[in-house]
């Protein structure tokens, strides 16, 4: 029985015309195949699964190939070196993995044998993938070689962290950078493989297995060599959700509204239910994210700042926790106790829709509870409307105000702070809030900046000590002394 190829292996690009999604990288490197202006070295910079490498076998072919058209880039794939490059067995393409041979010893090695002569073709091409992996000492042992390479070279550098490589190196590259694919790209060409291996995927198998590739082609192309022995009949959309551990989005949705409701218990068996049906946890805390993300997008389409705030912290924690389930120990429990923390703030600062009104209507105020006594703490409801001021205010101003309790007394605004350097501020910054008040309050409104007495403040200061005395100071500094016994002596 013939040796099994992945279909990622067997439908990689073979003409720059199959490079999908990187139209502007395709065409300059043509470009400069066809007009001779072939550079030293590049560097390929972007996520996995984009092409990078694929990108650097074409430039090499098309380097190579004898049978390729003067005004063309695009190498025949009938020639002898287009035929082994192909097949991988091309003694003029040297692929060097960084990750595991990424010491200075091995790029010594390279150095001395890049000035051998290219075996068939005109240019021996060295592409060392995830070059970022390169130790300091065998970057600097290649810089020489890059910069200055025998004319019969061509170094391609492809690496998924860009940051990590030195500057220098990236001085002596022409860089491109690879871009994620969109789910149109990856379901358009799904649907070429699928046809071209005769299997019937449908098409909202299609987008699942796009979305959760997350723009890498390769990633989706092994995800649809997973479901092809499934392929008996069409492929339909549960078979692939079971298969790829994909929950079900109104489960998910549901989950999430018992989060955002404050209902833990129930949260914690919908997860439970959802996780019985076979849903991988990474999976499960995409999809929370992806819905949390578009409803975060409705409520700021709506302008509805409150809901918006509470699903900007919840996607926060969530995106915390994604990164966090590829490595806990139990990851189970870690996304249960995240889940119902969330779920317990949700119930102590209930959402403003689900809340029954308690503001009253504009140009009313309700009876304010008394004041509290000189140096008494009390904690005050937000008073309705205060949330719609501050928003009005710009960013800097606003920021002195968050730390104020407000209270209306008669046609009073009292507003309370806790720091003498807000309470400061806020008085410096006050013409900015009182044409906002006065139009929620009405014209006569008053506003009283009042600060709290902290306990802390009201102790006794502790009396200076003897090493403070600035004289004392100073004879230490000059005479570069110090202190080692302090003794009282009588006038």
């Amino acid at each position: 029985m013939p040796e099994y190829q992945s279909l990622y292996r067997k439908y990689r690009s073979q003409t720059f015309a199959d490079l999908v999604g990187q139209d502007a990288s395709s065409r300059a490197l043509q470009g400069a195949i066809i007009s001779g202006r072939v550079a030293h070295a590049y560097l390929f910079s972007g996520s996995r699964g984009t092409g990078k490498t694929s990108a650097a076998r074409l430039l090499a072919k098309s380097l190579n190939c004898t049978g390729r058209a003067r005004d063309s880039a695009e190498p025949c794939n009938s020639c002898d070196s287009c035929r082994e490059i192909t097949a991988g067995s091309a003694l003029d393409l040297i692929e060097i993995d960084a990750a595991s041979n990424r010491g200075i010893d091995e790029i010594r090695d390279l150095r001395e044998k890049v000035n051998l002569a290219p075996a068939l073709g005109p240019f021996k091409v060295y592409i060392i993938d995830e070059a970022h992996m390169l130790t300091e000492p065998a970057f600097n042992a290649l810089l020489k070689t890059l910069e200055e390479p025998p004319g019969h070279v061509v170094f391609v550098l492809c690496t998924t962290d860009a940051q990590k490589i030195p500057l220098t190196v990236i001085g002596r590259c022409q860089q491109f950078v690879f871009r994620r694919h969109s789910e149109e790209q990856i379901v358009s060409r799904l649907s070429y493989i699928a046809s071209a291996e005769k299997v019937q995927v449908d098409p909202d198998a299609m987008r699942l297995i796009a979305r959760t590739a997350q723009g890498s082609m390769r990633d989706a192309v092994g995800l649809l060599d997973q479901l092809v022995p499934l392929a008996s009949g069409p492929i339909s959309l549960d078979s692939a959700r079971s298969l790829l551990g994909i929950a079900d989005p109104r489960l998910l949705d549901g989950l999430l509204d018992d989060v955002l409701a404050g209902r833990a218990e129930q949260a914690l068996a919908e997860l439970n239910r959802v996780y019985a049906e076979g849903a991988e946890l990474r999976q499960v805390v995409r999809g929370l994210m992806e819905g949390c993300r578009d409803r975060l997008v409705a409520a700021l389409t709506k302008h509805d700042q409150a809901t918006a705030r509470r699903l900007s912290g919840v996607l926060d924690a969530l995106l915390h926790l994604d990164g966090e389930v590829r490595r806990h120990a139990e990851p189970r429990f870690l996304v249960e106790a995240t889940l119902a923390r969330l779920a317990v703030e949700s119930e102590a600062t209930p959402h403003p829709a689900a809340a029954p009104p308690t503001s009253p209507p504009r140009g009313e105020v309700t009876a304010p509870a008394a004041s509290p006594s000189r140096g008494e703490v009390q904690v005050v409801a937000p008073v309705g409307g205060w949330n719609e001021v501050l928003e009005k205010l710009n960013r800097t101003v606003r920021a002195v105000y968050l730390d104020a309790q407000p209270e209306v007394e008669g046609s009073v605004l009292v507003l309370w702070f806790k720091y003498g350097f807000h309470h400061k501020k806020a008085q410096e910054q006050s013409a900015q809030l009182i044409p906002h008040v006065r139009a929620w309050l009405g014209d006569e409104v008053k506003i009283d900046f009042r600060l709290r007495e902290n306990d802390a403040a009201k102790s006794v200061p502790r009396p200076a000590s003897p090493e403070d005395d600035p004289f004392v100071r100073e004879i230490v500094r000059r005479f570069d002394g110090r202190v080692t016994r302090v003794k009282e002596v009588s006038e």
